[in-house]
């Protein structure tokens, strides 16, 4: 009987269609973060030890596994009408922004696909925009959609997970990842000690109304 092909180490996801995503000179979540990432990967000399997988769009239902349907027609609407910010609060927005918003999801949930089938141990995901402060009804934070979130929650849903480990490592605190699973037991999002020294709140929290801004 032949051996079981064994898994590669990790996938990796990484597009330059995270580079459509265009913020305007000098706004802190810019298409060079996606060339930095990328560029430490090379010199590293990892590109060559990891599979590559391609995104692909998150679909409607995807997405809807963490954000209301008024929201996901909000950011439709208002990016086709050209606007440069999101009504909901400090997000900056494209023309291209939803398909690349939707890559980032796609890429991801691609990536829990990998993983859960066996065909990798793990997986890095270098995807723009980001999303941990993105909320149910609120994009924010420089954030659209919750790609962690809807990640662990496809997780759940497509393949049976129980329970999902969230270990967010940032200067800011996941607000948004907090506020999706605050109705469940079922997900929980660590807050670990970020560069700056200091601890990010833990406590859940009610959601707050669906505008304002991100505390940076």
């Amino acid at each position: 009987m032949p051996l079981a092909a064994k898994p590669a180490a990790t996938v990796l996801v990484a597009d330059p269609i995270y580079r459509e995503h265009v913020t305007g000179p000098g706004h802190p979540e810019r298409p060079e973060r996606y060339d930095a990432v990328t560029e430490a990967v090379r010199k590293a000399g990892l590109f060559d030890t990891v599979l590559r997988i391609d995104p692909r769009p998150a679909t409607d239902d995807e997405v809807a596994l963490c954000h209301s349907g008024p929201y996901i027609g909000l950011v439709k609407r208002e990016i086709a009408a050209g606007a440069r910010e999101l009504s909901t609060g400090d997000t900056n927005v494209s023309p291209r922004s939803l398909e690349v918003a939707l890559r980032a999801v796609g890429g991801v949930l691609n990536a829990v696909d990998s993983v859960v089938s066996g065909r990798a141990r793990n997986a890095f995901c270098i995807v723009r925009p980001p999303g941990h402060h993105a909320r149910p009804d609120q994009g924010m934070g420089f954030c659209v959609f919750n790609n962690i979130a809807i990640a662990a929650r496809y997780a759940q849903r497509r393949h049976g997970l129980d329970r999902v480990l969230i270990a967010d490592w940032d200067v800011h605190h996941g607000n948004g990842t907090q506020d999706v699973f605050i109705p469940t037991a079922r997900s929980f999002s660590s807050a670990p000690t970020n560069t700056r020294g200091t601890r990010a709140r833990d406590a859940p929290t009610k959601q707050a109304p669906a505008r304002g801004k991100a505390r940076r």
